[in-house]
């Protein structure tokens, strides 16, 4: 058996039960990608394992533009039509079937084709050269492609002959995209209007075709229509005759040469329309005759022609064809004959021609069951075969109706299964337009009339709960937008309106490993009602795995590794839309009142609680705070730091506010409103010297690297060295941004090495000519991203050739988030820096 392929089995398969009209017109060898031939010597697991590999590419389809609603029926039907494959002894009894199956589709797909073929040969003692391609489109129609045409007239002789050159094709400034684009929007603005579509622009705006040249009454049509469009409420239908109008002004209006570009087009559509038509019509006889010709000839004035340039048509066709067309007396001009010669003998009446004029106007009014009835009664009047052409070509309409009346049925029931209304209205009106006689599928007795006004009802609700949630409050408008939903799943303004409304993330979340192994994850919950919680965790690769999901606000994981506390990361869901995640080694947020007077009340976990919570759980004494970037455990109640806040040794001054008694950068102390000299690099143990100017501001801000920041309104030498020693611990943040550094910066061979951290992928490398970098994101820099992948690749990361030398590199981790964005680090550690000198 031949290797799945997703593409291949694409265009071949979807494509061929697509065209056919849906999985009542396969079987499970087709669907399943199963070679019939191979039936009775596969596997069962062979055969399982193709099932599954299908079934996984079916999941995968369930979105496609042009193939979601045949995917929606095989995935729904997959239990049913796997079923007998599964079983080696019910797999060779499906094939024996299958087989039958196949072959009497194939006789019936071939019937028309060697019906036209015989009856060549009977006249011509073979199949003329230039009838092949008539035989083509004939093949055509019963769905034979031109090798399968071919293959068959391989069995025949071929009598060759000249065959005359087709004109080369005019080109114009109407191109074939934008009349694709006019003919797509007539056919919606039928639908939406439920009437059938108008086959021009003349047509929408009610003008014969003979009326082109007429310009004044085409703008005064067009301005009424503007006026018309105008009073539309906001929606598909204003937006699709506002299109259309626009084609009217830019091809109509201007008259003159633009506007027989236009009617050129149009017969450029019909002629394309009607030549297999009329090709199958004269191959045999050599002649457009009788009830072809008026079938023909109405059908041209259906596609927007008038009479005479339709009747001008099927004689062109005709004479391109090597035919001619003698028309019928309804449309023939008068024949004089001389008084003295015999009058004619009528030609012979074909009984078979009033049913199948009966079934192509029950087929146009939109009733194909009682056009299939006309053509069995033709076919009951034609014991000779002579309308063996006309009525095929008629009864594959007929069936091609039918069973896209039965597909749209399947389709239509199912959205209104699941509330999609909008979608089963679609299909519903479709089918009241196409098949209004077509009854529903068995076991089912509601009829279209009832369906349609339970789906406009729904969707008219669903319009009102959209409006209703634009104009009231706020703190409403979730609820209402999901009970918009709720009335009508696939609503369009629901789910926009649903999705530009951000969703409330979670509080801070915390992870506890627990006696018995596993981590409890704890969150404060989010500002939403209905609120779903999804929890993941950062994998050892920087993977993220999705752990649990609840409608609490905590949750054990007893998968959780051992060893290091794993990072967890935790968004709210409403109705499938996802909140920004919170990850449990985020920094604390700064509150906006940590710089309050003494004894000022403030939220919870501000400096005026007793007792705040540090960032990994450890208590801060009443007056102190934690910083943005101090990840780690606080300062306990002897007043020493723990490891983890900002380099080993270092403390916080009991009972500091903001940057009054911060942690230097290798573990000294900076005292209440003291600053370290320029240059100082606060090496272990070595004391900073006081600042007068810090001293007098008591309520100084802090940066968020917890260095005190003097008053602004302050001036002097002083202020200078503040803002030097500011800066310099700045951008040696021990960890920045609470992402794990690399470590051990070193050149080998060339290349830059280092050691990557745990649960970093990604680092971002940084380089400077004139100076150390301060941040990857300086204008001055020159940054570029390695993954480990690479890393493991090279063996360390290249610097570019091109860098110039000697340089500053610096290297900056990176962070990817579960919604899949990449955070830099704001800084760079002091051991992540190194002086490029290799060439």
């Amino acid at each position: 058996m031949h290797a799945f392929d997703p593409n291949d089995y694409r265009k071949r398969v979807l494509a061929a039960v697509e065209r056919r009209g849906g999985i009542e017109q396969s079987d499970p060898f087709e669907l399943y990608d199963i070679p019939l031939d191979e039936a009775e010597t596969l596997g069962d697991a062979e055969v399982s394992a193709r099932v599954a590999e299908v079934w996984g590419f079916w999941q995968r389809q369930r979105d496609h533009p042009k193939y979601r609603v045949l995917v929606g029926l095989l995935v729904e039907n997959h239990d049913r039509l796997s079923f007998l494959l599964l079983d080696a002894s019910a797999r060779r009894a499906e094939a024996i079937r299958i087989r039958r199956e196949r072959e009497q589709r194939d006789a019936e797909r071939y019937e028309m084709l060697d019906t036209a073929i015989s009856r060549l040969v009977q006249r011509h003692g073979g199949v003329p050269a230039a009838k092949v391609p008539g035989l083509e489109e004939i093949g055509a129609m019963g769905g034979l492609n031109a090798a399968e045409v071919a293959a068959r007239l391989r069995r025949h002789r071929i009598i060759e002959d000249e065959q005359p050159q087709a004109a080369p094709a005019a080109t114009g400034a109407l191109t074939d995209q934008r009349r694709g684009q006019i003919r797509a929007l007539l056919a919606e603005w039928g639908r939406l209007v439920e009437d059938p579509p108008p086959p021009t622009l003349l047509g929408l705006l009610g003008l014969d075709p003979s009326r082109a040249t007429h310009t004044g009454e085409i703008r005064l049509r067009a301005d009424a229509l503007r006026a018309r469009a105008r009073e539309l409420p906001p929606g598909r239908m204003r937006v699709v005759l506002d299109e259309l109008l626009v084609h009217v002004q830019d091809l109509l209006e201007p008259g003159g040469p633009v506007v027989a570009e236009y009617l050129a087009s149009i017969v450029e559509d019909v002629t394309a329309e009607l030549r297999p038509k009329v090709r199958a019509a004269v191959l045999v006889e050599d002649e457009l005759v009788g009830e072809d010709y008026e079938f023909l000839f109405d059908e041209a004035i259906a596609l927007g022609m008038d009479p005479h340039a339709a009747g001008r048509l099927l004689e062109d066709l005709a004479v391109e064809l090597g035919s001619r067309a003698v028309g019928s007396a309804r449309h023939a001009p008068p024949v004089r004959t001389p008084a003295s010669s015999a009058p004619s003998p009528a030609p012979p009446r074909r009984l078979w021609e009033d049913p199948l004029k009966a079934a192509r106007a029950a087929l146009r009014n939109g009733r194909p069951q009682e056009a299939a009835r006309h053509i069995a009664e033709a076919r009951g009047l034609d014991p000779h075969n002579e309308g063996t052409t006309p009525i095929r070509s008629v009864s594959d309409d007929v069936e091609r109706v039918l069973a896209e009346a039965a597909l749209h049925w399947r389709v239509a029931l199912a959205a209104r299964a699941a509330t999609r209304y909008v979608e089963a209205l679609e299909h519903l009106r479709e089918l009241r337009r196409a098949a209004a006689d077509v009854p529903p599928p068995t076991g089912h007795t509601a009829e279209i009339d009832e369906l349609l006004a339970e789906a406009e009802r729904a969707v008219a609700e669903a319009d009102r709960l959209v409006a209703a949630a634009a104009a009231g409050p706020a703190a409403d408008r979730s609820r209402t937008l999901r009970a918009a939903q709720a009335a009508c799943v696939d609503h369009p303004g629901a789910s926009e309106e649903l999705a530009a409304t951000p969703i409330p993330a979670p509080g801070r979340v915390t992870a506890t490993r627990m006696a018995n192994g596993s981590v409890r994850v704890v969150w404060a919950p989010a500002s939403a009602d209905d609120v779903n919680y999804r929890v993941t965790r950062l994998q050892p690769d920087g993977s993220w795995r999705v752990v649990g999901r609840t409608r609490g606000t905590e949750l054990e994981d007893g998968g959780a590794p051992p060893g290091e506390t794993p990072v967890y990361a935790v968004a709210a869901a409403i109705s499938g839309s996802y909140s920004d995640t919170v990850r449990s080694d985020a920094p604390p947020e700064p509150r906006a009142d940590r710089f309050a007077p003494p004894g000022a009340p403030g939220p919870p976990g501000s400096m005026a609680q007793t007792a705040a919570v540090g960032a990994n759980g450890s208590t801060v004494e009443q007056g102190a705070t934690t910083e943005p970037g101090m990840v780690g455990r606080a300062s306990d109640e002897r007043g020493a730091s723990e490891p983890g806040v900002f380099g080993a040794g270092g403390s916080i001054d009991r009972g500091a506010c903001g940057g009054h008694g911060a942690v230097g950068a290798a573990g000294s102390t900076i005292e209440h409103g003291t600053v370290a000299q320029p240059g100082s690099g606060f090496p272990h143990g070595q004391a900073t010297e006081p600042n007068p100017a810090v001293q007098q501001t008591s309520g100084s801000a802090t940066e968020p690297s917890g260095v005190a920041r003097p008053d602004p309104a302050a001036t002097g030498p002083e202020q200078t060295t503040s803002q030097a020693a500011t800066s310099a611990v700045t951008q040696d943040d021990p960890m920045p941004s609470g992402i794990p550094v690399v470590t051990d910066l070193a050149e080998r061979a060339g290349l830059l090495t280092f050691v990557w951290p745990r649960g970093i992928t990604e680092v971002m490398v940084v380089a400077r000519t004139d100076g150390p970098p301060a941040a990857p994101d300086e204008p001055e820099v020159r940054a570029w991203k390695v993954t480990n992948m690479r890393y493991e690749i090279d063996g360390g990361v290249r610097v570019p050739p091109d860098l110039p030398r000697p340089c500053h590199i610096a290297v900056a981790s990176c962070r990817r988030e579960p919604n899949g964005k990449l955070t830099v680090a704001a800084g760079f550690a002091p051991d992540a820096r190194i002086h490029w000198t290799h060439a």
